[in-house]
């Protein structure tokens, strides 16, 4: 159970006791949990207040496992944000860490000693928060933006303008309720309504055309006829994604910018609200964002320790006692 996140249910059904029971013993007698805390080696690293319920968590924070490229991504536990920083080449953890303000990233500096300079690249989002920590504490790392990240920002606008569209037909709808009784919405080929049609149209635009089912083949000619900005928004996503394919890596830095700014040049020409807010987050970013084509890595294997969490959470019976679960998590990721 400490190398492995083996769900106690599994474990309760094989041994015929209540996961409750083999949890129980777990953690008071067998995990080496409650001597940890008697000790002070538990939490050491935990940021604050007091009051252990006002501190900011510091599971993980391992000096050792910083390497020359790393990852910084977040992750959603409970209730809280975290942020988690990945060897990139082993798959490490260095730090996971509950920060949300700007100053409690750099409270954390000191612990990591030298081993912040080791760093050449560090990958991550374009959160504000992370650029000012790696300008100030890793100013000789090459940073750049996680591709992964930047295309979910122009996907996340194309979903905007969906929603834009849906809340409109939304607002179209009779509101007494008498004409709502009578009210026959207009129905498509395909037996949906305009509201089923924009409802039912979030998966495919997260995909690509080539993978569409039939259904959705059919679903985004009947969207893209109705809605012709939706499919110029859509379009423009899909030269961002074809503008990151792998072959590009490596190419030159003036070809690669071209390409970007003939990008900026349709977004502005399509005049579309949604899309042209990118616009300012990708000349805000555009060096970061370029700089991934040098060498064409990704934060793949920060998303897979990302997943592996998840799946720890789900085996660990519940996180409802935070300490524990952080305990175990901090014991599985060395």
């Amino acid at each position: 159970m400490d190398e492995k996140p083996v769900n106690f249910t599994t474990i309760g059904a094989f041994l015929k006791l209540p996961a409750q029971v083999v949890y129980h013993w777990y953690r008071q007698y067998l995990s080496g949990y409650k001597e940890a805390v008697e000790k002070g080696e538990w939490g050491q690293h935990d940021l604050g207040a007091a009051k252990a319920e006002d501190r900011v968590k510091v599971p993980i924070l391992r000096p050792e496992n910083v390497g020359e490229q790393m990852a910084i991504d977040e992750k959603t536990i409970g209730d809280d944000i975290y942020t988690v920083m990945t060897n990139r080449e082993t798959g490490k953890i260095a730090l996971l860490a509950q920060t949300l303000q700007k100053q409690q990233p750099e409270q954390l500096q000191p612990s990591f000693g030298n081993a912040l300079a080791r760093i050449g690249e560090v990958a991550a989002d374009l959160s504000p928060l992370y650029e000012s920590f790696c300008s100030q504490h890793m100013p000789q790392a090459v940073r750049t933006a996680d591709k992964l990240h930047v295309i979910q920002h122009t996907t996340e606008a194309v979903q905007a303008l969906r929603i834009r569209f849906k809340q409109q037909e939304l607002a179209k709808l009779p509101k007494g309720k008498k004409q709502r009784a009578t009210f026959q919405a207009e129905l498509f080929s395909n037996g949906e309504t305009k509201i089923e049609l924009l409802t039912r149209s979030r998966y495919l635009l997260f995909k690509l055309p080539n993978t569409w089912t039939p259904s959705q083949q059919k679903r985004s000619q009947l969207l893209f006829q109705t809605y012709p900005q939706l499919e110029k928004a859509y379009h423009l996503h899909l030269y961002i994604r074809q503008w990151y394919k792998p072959e590009n890596v490596g190419k030159s830095h003036f070809f690669m910018e071209n390409k970007l700014y003939e990008w900026y040049e349709r977004v502005e020409t399509e005049n579309i609200y949604e899309m042209n807010n990118l616009i300012k987050l990708f000349v805000n970013n555009e060096e970061k964002i370029l700089n991934y084509f040098k060498a064409g890595k990704t934060n793949a294997l920060a998303e897979a320790v990302n997943s592996k969490i998840q799946r720890f959470i789900a085996s660990n019976y519940g996180i409802r006692d935070h300490d524990f679960f952080f305990y175990r998590l901090a014991t599985y990721y060395p």
